[in-house]
């Protein structure tokens, strides 16, 4: 594999756990509207959906460690193993947003 392409990789995969960041960092809190009181007006609620919360932290730790990845594979060529572990936290990171997005949001 040459340099460049060593650095696409880990780049694309780079890319891949910060969008999947910014999927779960967006979801981390719920608004609603309150039915309307006496006065006629409805109050905005605002609530922190905890899953988010973890998520946004799971995929934050592997944005962090996928940025020294890079670093790294700019700087010289990296074994084996730590490419299946990239790969690894890119998937584990696609799979919190995942899990984000279809869990089910309390009632109010």
């Amino acid at each position: 594999m040459s340099r460049v392409q060593r650095i696409l990789g880990a780049s694309a995969l780079l890319v891949i756990a910060a969008l999947s960041l910014v999927v779960v960092a967006t979801q981390t809190t719920m608004t609603w509207y309150q039915a309307p009181g006496a006065d006629g007006l409805a109050t905005k609620q605002t609530a922190v959906f905890e899953p988010a919360v973890v998520g946004t932290v799971i995929a934050a730790v592997a944005v962090l460690a996928l940025l020294a990845h890079l670093i790294l594979v700019i700087r010289r060529a990296v074994p084996r193993v730590q490419w299946v572990v990239a790969i690894a936290l890119t998937v584990v990171a696609v799979i919190a947003a995942v899990l984000v997005s279809i869990a089910d949001r309390p009632v109010f």
